[in-house]
């Protein structure tokens, strides 16, 4: 069967500008990389850059830049669109919706989100937007355990409220129909705590459960579907973390499974084809890597 090999990674044309808490997605077979952050002269910098990554030509291009900086907003792909939500810039918080699609930035405004979210989680399921969690404000102590859905033509409705903690900075994916969230970090004592537990929602019944646990508490990380089993990729512990979990649904038991060659946090993967690759994060404190990484799709006998 095949299967992919974690362990074994190669670098690919960098990033020409590295960020993170940017959006991604892969559209017309490259990987889209639009706004993020970054620091400069010990600022943080929100950008409106697009880059666009060819894996068959191993080169980077640029595309229409968003219609303002932007970063930390959940990002999904749907109908052939790469949606925006939420985010902000310095001190703003945002409700906007925006779409990139055949080279070009729309707004939409019947897909507004009900209040601004920031660091806020999005995925699909069968044609459904789901938004997760996320800050109301600036502040880590305005994070909200709401969910709400909608159609790409709107409006959003209420669905069940995230169990436990309120948390941000979650790894998330789609596996089996369900929407996982693996760890994050909640608000504590001014400051915050990273979590460790694996939650997943089920939008037909529109319920939450607890499915598994990490290994150590961890933020940062991305999520992604493998068949029917969740990686949990990178992230942020007490150190950044160059680990690739897996859980399997069926007993709950998570596994090391591969390694990043390079310690990562915020750093987005995604499937193309019969590779996964990530780009850019962060390595360190106040620091954006400008690698672009890639695993193939191996038979093993």
């Amino acid at each position: 069967m095949p299967a992919i090999d974690l362990f074994q990674w190669r670098e690919r044309a960098p990033l020409p500008w590295p960020r993170s808490f940017y959006a991604a997605g892969i559209l017309d077979g490259k990987f889209v990389v639009a706004g993020g952050t970054y620091w400069q002269d010990d600022r943080k910098i929100w950008c409106d850059r697009v880059d666009a990554f060819d894996p068959l030509a191993n080169r980077w291009e640029s595309a229409a830049a968003m219609p303002r900086p932007q970063g930390e907003g959940a990002c999904v792909i749907c109908g052939g669109a790469l949606y925006v939500l939420g985010g902000g810039a310095d001190g703003s918080v945002e409700a906007a919706v925006w779409a990139f699609q055949r080279g070009a930035w729309s707004i939409l405004p019947r897909m507004t989100l009900p209040e601004p979210r920031r660091l806020v989680a999005g995925a699909v399921v069968d044609g459904t937007l789901y938004i997760l969690g996320g800050l109301a404000r600036t502040e880590f102590a305005s994070a909200q355990p709401t969910v709400w859905a909608a159609k790409p033509d709107g409006p959003w409705e209420n669905r069940a409220s995230l169990p436990g903690p309120v948390r941000f900075n979650s790894a998330v994916a789609v596996v089996g129909g369900r929407i996982l969230m693996a760890g994050g970090a909640t608000p504590e004592k001014g400051g915050i705590r990273n979590l460790d537990d694996v939650i997943a929602y089920d939008p037909r019944a529109d319920e939450w459960s607890t499915v598994g646990r990490l290994p150590s508490a961890c933020r940062g990380q991305c999520g992604l579907e493998e068949g029917s089993r969740l990686l949990i990729i990178g992230g942020y512990s007490d150190n950044f973390e160059s680990r690739i979990l897996g859980l399997d649904l069926q007993t709950g038991q998570v596994s090391t499974v591969g390694g990043l060659p390079h310690g990562l946090c915020e750093t987005i993967f995604l499937r193309w084809g019969d590779r996964i690759i990530g780009v850019s994060g962060e390595n360190a404190p106040y620091l954006r890597a400008p690698w672009t990484l890639e695993a193939k799709l191996e038979r093993f006998v």
